[in-house]
């Protein structure tokens, strides 16, 4: 080969690179995007941000309050199954959310909390929620170890306590124990304590370095993500860099955690107790914006936290809709998944936006006090070529709607427990989920 040759072919080569990645650029355009507002959530695949770095900055992260952002809060949800009646499994919640209020020109930091407790014999929630300022002594949280305390002046015990009873926040093996003793406005006592061990560790519900969840999308961005060969939200932010600054929140999860013992008594009678059951834990931190505001002003979502312990792995699936349309996602977590830096565990498989497809199928529930009419049986495709799935989700119990109406606090939803039945792949797998339907128009 003379050299006027060999000149050709390494040009040719140059350019054949170049064309390559001039061809991705067509999918995802270099870009400008403006610094993150300050106190919004955005994505980063740095480590600047006080989570991102090592396990205990994530630890002490999951364990504290964070005030620059407008919410933050625990929500804890599961089956407990009882020793004397197994076959009446019944669904726990508890969850306690710091949120920024406006009030005559202040922000004031409140705290609604809530308890709730429903099985197949009861046939109805029993829950007690209040509104409570974050200030000490009625509100304390401690971050080693994780303890949370909210209190009350009129009875001697704590309202609610979330403890840390070893291990370290978010890591696999750790025990966790919840008790909550509110009376309603009768006095009639829910007293509940549940305790827990995780058995995968804290996974990345969102993308990057800091678990940066996408909640919604502009026309921009879904253009480009739908014009792309792999049509999910985590490659094009990777591939972009866009930080979507108050589009979304920072969220973790604590999606398998085995339940050691349980009581949950109401007024002088034990509606259930055991040594059974699963529960999981999401930690969320976010902002909202004006136009954030105005995206979620009369929102929707439906909502599946997966549980398939026989294959130590939980499926999140949830879609979102908004003013800007609907923005599907689902993501895997199994006991092998990689971890980021802070040892969070990170999705195995993402699926594309157009591979989600969420259906209600069968019958349906009426609930007598709102009118409002619920699926009884989800189907859940999940149609990739490399990992498919196909779910049914059957709820466990027809009347698992909450309705609350209190101060500025206006919601109905519906929220429980289902049975998992379906395939994975080729692997047939069961297990349970937590299904929280919002209705549009029904969340203030």
């Amino acid at each position: 080969m003379d050299r006027k040759t060999k000149v050709y072919y390494a040009a040719f080569g140059v350019l054949a690179i170049i064309s390559i990645f001039c061809f991705n650029c067509r999918h995802y355009d270099i870009q400008p995007f403006p610094d993150p507002a300050a106190g919004c959530a955005f994505f980063t695949q740095d480590y600047a941000l006080p989570q991102t770095q090592t396990a205990q900055q994530l630890a002490e992260y999951l364990s504290s309050e964070h005030f620059e952002y407008d919410l933050d809060g625990w929500f804890f949800f599961g089956s407990l199954v009882d020793s004397a009646m197994p076959d009446d499994i019944g669904v726990f919640f508890i969850a306690v959310q710091r949120i920024e209020e406006s009030l005559k020109g202040f922000r004031v930091p409140m705290v609604p909390a809530i308890v709730g407790f429903n099985s197949a014999s009861l046939g109805h929630y029993e829950f007690r929620g209040f509104l409570t300022l974050d200030m000490d002594p009625l509100m304390t949280v401690t971050s080693n170890p994780w303890s949370v305390r909210l209190n009350s002046p009129l009875q001697s015990g704590p309202l609610i306590k979330m403890d840390l009873v070893s291990g370290s926040m978010g890591a696999a093996d750790a025990v966790y124990n919840l008790t909550a003793d509110i009376p309603d406005s009768d006095g009639v006592r829910l007293q509940a304590e549940v305790q827990f061990r995780d058995r995968l560790g804290v996974v990345n519900q969102g993308d990057g370095s800091a678990s940066f969840f996408a909640q919604f999308l502009t026309d921009a961005q879904r253009k480009q993500i739908m014009g792309s060969s792999v049509r999910t939200v985590s490659n094009y932010l990777e591939a972009t860099d866009d930080p979507m600054s108050c589009q979304g929140s920072y969220y973790y999860s604590l999606p398998l955690m085995d339940v050691e013992q349980f009581s949950i008594i109401l007024d002088t009678v034990s509606l259930s107790n055991g040594s059974d059951g699963f529960m999981w834990m999401d930690y969320v931190v976010q902002s909202y914006d004006q136009r954030a505001r105005d995206v979620f002003s009369n929102a929707s979502w439906d909502f599946y936290a997966i549980q398939l312990p026989e294959e130590n792995a939980a499926i999140m699936v949830i879609q979102v809709n908004s003013a800007t349309g609907s923005l599907p996602i689902a993501k895997l977590f199994r006991y092998d998944s990689d971890r980021t830096l802070n040892f969070a565990r990170k999705a195995v498989h993402s699926w594309a936006i157009d591979e989600i497809k969420i259906e209600a199928i069968g019958t349906t529930w009426t609930s007598p006090t709102t009118g409002l009419k619920y699926a009884m049986h989800h189907r859940i495709q999940l149609m990739s070529t490399v990992l498919p799935a196909d779910l049914i989700i059957n709820m466990m119990i027809e009347n698992q709607e909450i309705v609350i109406d209190f101060d500025t606090i206006k919601t109905i939803k519906y929220e429980g427990l289902g049975s998992v039945e379906g395939m994975l792949g080729d692997l047939s797998v069961t297990g349970r989920a937590f299904v929280e339907l919002q209705p549009v128009g029904h969340l203030k």
